[in-house]
């Protein structure tokens, strides 16, 4: 019985801890509001500590077109509505009065506030949530976003899927809002959307890790052996 302690004791030494589960990555919440009022979100998933306006909607997976300059970066269209640049100009339906384009919006302490600032000049950081309307009005003029939380958008108790975003179609004045999944992600268009909520995939060993247990075990198995036959035979030595 000692024998079978000892050689106990020594496995629980000598094997490696089980590995920390990977932390979820940060997220971050996007409305999208199309003119004629139908709404969808995506929670997007981000290793970084920080991204911009312009990369979070880039790895949104919504489809986008954009006008690159010295200036930065000009959404002309988001989701199939909005100016189809190169082949239009970027503010098509922006040369006179009125001015319908592609306004962008912060959540900042539960408030929309009109962004002065281009999307790939702000920082978003996790539980941030960017929101863009398509509509009339500049500044102060411009219509904002409907109320939301990020908690609306980013939910702790679902799971992410491999699907596209999908619009709410609301004719009403209160639109639903429609949730979708987050997948971190480290290129453009690869969030996928889930109508219930988002959450993150549950973690699991690398492969590296799982190789170290094996090759922790082919050494310490034998070392093990090795131990149990010299006690067995000093425990027969003393009988003697």
């Amino acid at each position: 019985m000692a024998s079978a302690f000892y050689l106990v004791l020594l496995l629980m030494l000598l094997l490696p801890p089980a590995p920390v589960a990977a932390q979820e990555g940060n997220r971050a919440g996007l409305v999208i509001v199309h003119g004629d009022g139908s709404i969808a979100t995506q929670c997007v998933a981000f290793p970084e500590e920080s991204i911009s306006g312009a990369e979070l909607l880039a790895r949104s997976g919504f489809d986008l077109s954009v006008e690159a300059s010295s200036m930065g970066a000009t959404i002309c269209r988001i989701d199939g509505e909005g100016c189809a640049f190169p082949g239009e100009a970027c503010f098509c339906q922006c040369q006179g009065s009125p001015c319908v384009y592609w306004s962008y919006w912060r959540l900042v302490e539960g408030e929309w506030r009109y962004s002065n600032l281009g999307a790939g000049n702000t920082v978003i950081r996790a539980g941030d949530v960017d929101g863009w309307r398509w509509g009339a009005g500049a500044n102060d003029q411009a219509e904002a976003p409907p109320a939301v939380a990020f908690a609306d958008i980013c939910r702790e108790t679902s799971q992410a899927i491999d699907a596209q975003p999908a619009l709410t179609p609301a004719p009403a004045e209160d639109q639903p809002i429609k949730q979708s999944a987050s997948l971190p992600v480290s290129t453009p268009a690869l969030t996928t959307h889930n109508a219930d909520a988002s959450g993150s995939l549950p973690p699991s060993l690398t492969p590296l890790a799982a190789m170290g247990m094996v090759i922790g075990a082919l050494v310490i198995l034998p070392a093990a052996a090795l131990v149990w036959i010299r006690l067995r035979a000093a425990g027969k030595e003393r009988r003697r």
